[in-house]
């Protein structure tokens, strides 16, 4: 058989049909997991991408810093447009929800986070955010696949990590396969193909005991029963949740990062037991004309977080739930000829939940000394992942990020 066990993983994490595991593992999508080997108690990790590059200066603003709007003549933000956190630190006041969630303290802000030897390419920034990694090394394996695969065993399923996304994220890639996508929960299965490719004859090629003594058919079979096992999991827990109306309650037209988080909200609620869900939303890419568009932007994703946040507190499920919210990299110190700003390097980040130690931590970018007209990063954003996985989850973060980094006092 032409295909390779890496092909395979991928092409079935979509692959489902309820009712045709083969009998060996035809048991696995009944299974009640309520305790997985690798996680504390049942913690949940809500992971959020704004992919683009958001303009971490007009969401975190150094509103009494001359600089700031000597170098944004026509982007900087005045006084009227600002939420006031201290004496030297704002944020837009497109992001409402958020500020209240600070004050509620709900809400760890994180100053001037990047990396050693920036990168401003898109996909090769992404891919070390991904795969924690140092700039100048690549590696296959994400993140949170590495912690997979040194924390998780015995009652853990692919789903244990959920991404709604068109495609699993490489922060999920691992030896041991942990981790699956779809864009919708309620559809998440196997579609039958044209011609001859039905449902029956599907059944007929997973059935156990058709050939024997053949470990290729053998790993493809049990690879595909746990695809077909995951995706019952998740839509019967999407069910359950009653994920459709929560959305319908939550998401609103245009928003697709709260229809995201809407669905998420439903897949716990539902009793999903996925522990680790990523969710990533475009447009923050703003070269020209970004006034208008990264207003948008941050009412959206302040409009999303809190609807999650309160969805989460009205199912009674708040304190399970912590979300960790990055961007690949900033924006230029200074505007550009467009209207927008170009690919930069420091942005804040953002931890939300019950259990978060709310405030304001990292040290803000110094406007007077820049690298090349970039900011200088003040925070590694492994620090941020080593004090998640060490706070949040009670583990050791060393052989998951490849080496030891400070913590920040973060979670409790």
């Amino acid at each position: 058989m032409n295909i390779t066990r890496r092909d395979f993983m991928k092409s079935t994490a979509l692959m489902t049909a309820a009712g045709i595991a083969p009998q060996f593992l035809s048991q696995t999508a009944a299974a009640s997991l309520t305790s997985i080997k690798g996680f504390k108690d049942d913690r949940v990790l809500v992971v959020i991408q704004l992919a683009g590059g958001n303009d971490g200066l007009n969401t975190v603003v150094p509103y009494e810093d001359d600089l700031y709007h000597k170098a944004r003549p026509n982007l900087s933000l005045s006084d009227d447009r600002l939420i006031k956190l201290d004496d030297a630190v704002a944020v837009n006041n497109n992001l409402r929800g958020l500020a209240d969630l600070y004050n509620e303290g709900q809400l760890a802000l994180i100053q001037g986070v990047g990396y050693p030897n920036p990168d401003r390419s898109h996909f090769r920034s992404t891919e070390i955010w991904h795969t924690a990694s140092d700039a100048d090394a690549f590696l296959g394996h994400g993140w949170i696949g590495r912690y997979f695969d040194n924390n998780c065993g015995g009652t853990a399923q692919p789903q244990v990590g959920l991404a709604l996304d068109k495609e699993r994220p490489q922060a999920f890639s691992g030896e041991k396969g942990f981790g699956v996508s779809t864009t919708n929960p309620m559809r998440f299965g196997w579609n039958p193909g044209q011609g001859a490719a039905t449902e029956e004859v599907f059944a007929a090629l997973n059935q156990a005991g058709t050939v024997q003594n053949n470990g290729t058919l053998d790993f493809l079979r049990h690879t595909t029963a746990q695809a077909m096992a995951s995706s019952e999991e998740v839509r019967g827990a999407a069910g359950k949740g009653m994920v459709e109306e929560i959305v319908k309650k939550r998401g609103v037209a245009g928003n697709a990062l709260a229809t995201q988080l809407s669905a998420v909200a439903g897949l716990i609620r539902g009793g999903l037991n996925t522990r680790i869900f990523y969710v990533s939303v475009s447009g923050y890419d703003t070269h020209a004309g970004q006034a208008v568009a990264h207003d948008r932007l941050l009412g959206q994703f302040s409009e999303a977080m809190t609807g999650f946040q309160q969805q989460l507190k009205e199912d009674g499920l708040s304190e399970r739930v912590t979300t960790m919210v990055f961007s690949e990299f900033g924006r230029r110190v200074e505007e550009n000829a467009s209207g927008g700003t170009d690919h930069g390097t420091a942005a804040p980040m953002f931890l939300v939940g019950d259990s978060v130690k709310a405030g304001l931590y990292g040290t803000a970018p110094r406007l007077n000394d820049l690298d090349q007209g970039d900011l200088k990063y003040g925070t590694d954003f492994r620090q941020v992942y080593a004090s998640v996985l060490e706070q949040w989850f009670e583990t050791d973060s060393k052989p998951v990020l490849n080496g030891s980094f400070d913590t920040l006092p973060l979670l409790g």
